[in-house]
């Protein structure tokens, strides 16, 4: 069996995110001034990001989108906004965290590609199937090494 192993890089502003295309990322994860857990940190605004996707793509890089914090109930307006200007572009994807921006993209912007956050916090079996059943997700538990002789069969990496 063979599997293709893919670099996802992080984007800061523009520039970082042209220098992981340029040096050959296959994708990049990159936020906007709102909606994403990097808030302080250098991001880029909606009109740089359309420029961002399409340049990414003559790269054949993927461009994904965090919306990665949970999302409190008087944002949901300003979001439904930005995720309305999202199904417009040829984003490959958004990076969530909160369960109720999973059903809102899923009920109402079904052609965007809905991605996982770590943040979600799936590390378990049960949490793993709830999603499954419920937005048909697949979840890939991450197993952490361990040193050889410790067996660990869930996908937090404690030792049972």
């Amino acid at each position: 069996m063979s599997s293709k192993i893919e670099l996802l890089a992080p984007g800061g502003d523009v520039d970082a995110i042209k220098a992981a295309i340029i040096a050959g990322a296959d994708a990049v994860y990159c936020g906007l001034d709102t909606f994403n857990a990097r808030n302080r940190a250098s991001n880029i605004y909606f009109d740089e990001l359309v420029g961002i996707i399409r340049s990414a793509h003559q790269y054949q890089c993927k461009i994904f989108l965090t919306l990665n914090i949970v999302i409190l109930e008087r944002e949901f307006k300003t979001l439904a906004k930005l995720l309305s200007k999202l199904v417009n572009t040829t984003l490959d994807g958004v990076i969530v965290q909160d369960l109720g921006l999973f059903n809102l993209i899923t009920k109402y912007f079904p052609t965007l590609d809905i991605h996982a956050s770590t943040q979600l916090t799936t590390h378990n079996v049960w949490a793993n199937s709830f999603l499954e059943k419920t937005w048909c997700f697949s979840c890939k538990p991450i197993t952490r090494n361990e040193p050889k002789g410790n067996k660990s069969n869930n996908s937090s990496g404690r030792r049972q």
